[in-house]
């Protein structure tokens, strides 16, 4: 039997990302985020409009998606509070959110140059997507980000082949209903799975 809800969040599971961007004095903000899609080289994300990765997107329209390993957890966590906007807005305040100038510094990640884009990458990532931004929709308080794949990076350890990732060496952190999990093991490929 199921039982009608109200639900809070619909974050059924999705992979955490720190966003690289460029902001006013061009330095590189981290943003956690776990709303995207993708689907060839486009890349969709979701972003709140309180946030400076939105802000800093319209000025300067490049990114880099780094992707979290759940190994990564207590850095993400070390930075999730944290915000690049000054001064802090009174609704994030009261959630407990506060200024930090050098995420880099605070969650002990390490900055590596991008190669198309300025923001710079997170070398702690195993999988780092450099794009642009093709397109912005604003709609109730949030920001529908439409972009494009310019270069992506994948740590050797995770690869089977020169251009291919092997899904059972990566493991992403997971944002599961507002928590961190990692994954299970494999329950096998579907009908495109290649060995």
């Amino acid at each position: 039997m199921h039982k009608t809800i109200e639900a809070k969040a619909l974050y059924w599971g999705n992979t955490v990302i720190l966003l690289s961007t460029i902001d006013a004095t061009g330095q590189t903000n981290i943003t956690p985020i776990s709303s995207s899609w993708s689907l060839g080289k486009g890349i969709v994300i979701g972003l709140s409009l309180n946030g400076k990765a939105i802000e800093n997107l319209e000025h300067h329209p490049e990114i880099v998606l780094n992707v979290a390993s759940a190994d990564l957890a207590s850095q993400v966590a070390a930075i999730e509070r944290f915000t690049g906007k000054l001064p802090v807005p009174p609704e994030k305040e009261k959630a407990g959110f506060s200024h930090c100038a050098d995420k880099f510094a605070a969650a002990g990640f390490t900055p590596e140059p991008s190669v198309q884009v300025r923001p710079a990458r997170i070398r702690e990532c195993g999988i780092q997507v450099e794009c642009t931004v093709a397109h912005i929709t604003r709609r109730d308080g949030f920001a529908i980000v439409e972009l494009q794949v310019r270069c992506v990076h994948a740590a050797e350890s995770l690869l089977k082949e020169s251009d291919r990732i092997d899904a059972t060496r990566w493991q992403p952190l997971i944002y599961n209903f507002r928590s961190y999990h990692g994954i299970t093991a494999s329950m096998g490929g579907n009908f495109r799975f290649e060995n």
